[in-house]
């Protein structure tokens, strides 16, 4: 009984999910170098607010604004969450996924027929 509970907890602490779990914080630059945005733990998963913008972006995005919330782990490298447009101040569900060493934010309208997809790089 011992050996196949052993047995059971080491799978368990190999498993993919748990060994290779991405991680998700830090600071990351979207790609065409607009914004910047950390995310970290919040209350309801993990939350992204936008630290940096150019300052002749035309968004309506304050510094201290959280555009990524409620992303909650689907699977070892994506989340599932809401995306804030603050241009159009609306919220979208979406999803961010790790991919080597991007990270891809997609947020959907009309029940997903209509996404967005960016590429954002982590810059610390």
């Amino acid at each position: 009984m011992r050996l196949i509970l052993s047995l059971t907890l080491t799978a368990l602490w190999l498993s993919p999910t748990m060994a290779l779990a991405a991680d998700l914080s830090g600071t990351w630059q979207r790609s065409d170098g607009r914004e910047r945005v950390t995310f970290a733990p919040c209350p309801d998963g993990v939350c992204g607010k936008l630290v940096w913008s150019k300052p002749d972006t035309k968004s309506k995005a304050h510094i201290g604004d959280t555009v990524f919330h409620d992303l909650k782990r689907e699977t070892a490298t994506s989340w599932k969450g809401y995306a804030s447009n603050p241009d159009d101040g609306k919220t979208y569900p979406g999803t961010v996924t790790l991919d080597g060493g991007k990270l891809l934010t997609r947020e959907c309208i009309l029940g997903g027929r209509i996404c967005r997809t960016e590429i954002w790089t982590r810059i610390n």
